[in-house]
């Protein structure tokens, strides 16, 4: 199963040119898309004829839920069940209530707080997630699917699930710190079998080591 699914995972190049276009479709003065729907009908009524696309631009909740997604190698399930008691910005870190439990007992994680988001999450839970048990995202899984869909489909071409960028993020860290130990951590598996998968994305970086060992002889 995770086999099939890596096949579709993005590059992270792929990953760093979606959240650059939800960045370029961002509106400063926008919560979510909810208030975006309110603006686009004040528009059409005074602009005769002028039709303004569903999702061409994206709120403050929009932006902190992609970057999220893309960079902290969560589920859809996590994000989604995230607190604002759960973000803690001294630590610069995000505590994710795993669903999946181990003999009964519910687990718990920590992510960082990526640097490139952590000032769109510090004004979005300040301003706009009301008290300690507030939701960061009060919107369903389909909704979240949407979001995914038409971003990544207006972008890369193709639509793509959720899941891929958890692939995406545990393939790069995979590449950039060659630590299993540490990419099972993260992303709260409880062994290394599913982790295995990944191995087959880095090929790469064995071919360039040994390219790099031969040269050296």
């Amino acid at each position: 199963m995770a086999f099939l699914r890596l096949k579709e995972v993005p590059t992270w190049e792929e990953v760093n040119r979606l959240f650059e276009a939800v960045l370029d479709r961002f509106l400063p003065e926008v919560r979510d898309l909810e208030e975006m729907a309110n603006i686009k009908r004040k528009v059409r009524s005074s602009v005769k004829g002028e039709e303004i696309g569903r999702g061409s631009y994206y709120g403050l909740r929009e932006v902190v839920f992609f970057g999220l997604l893309f960079y902290t190698g969560c589920r859809i399930s996590e994000l989604l069940s995230i607190r604002k008691r759960d973000v803690n910005f001294t630590k610069k870190t995000i505590t994710i209530k795993q669903l999946k439990r181990r003999k009964g007992k519910e687990l718990e994680r920590e992510v960082l707080i990526p640097p490139k988001v952590e000032e769109f999450l510090r004004e979005y839970v300040l301003k706009h997630v009301s008290g300690e048990e507030g939701r960061l995202f009060e919107f369903s899984r389909q909704r979240a699917w949407q979001l995914v869909k038409e971003l990544t489909g207006s972008v890369l071409g193709r639509e793509l699930h959720p899941h891929v960028f958890r692939h995406a993020f545990a393939v790069q860290l995979l590449k950039t710190t060659k630590d299993l130990e540490k990419v099972r951590r993260l992303l709260g598996h409880s062994n290394y079998d599913t982790l295995k998968a990944y191995l087959d994305y880095t090929i790469e970086d064995m071919r360039d080591d040994l390219l790099k060992m031969f040269r050296e002889e």
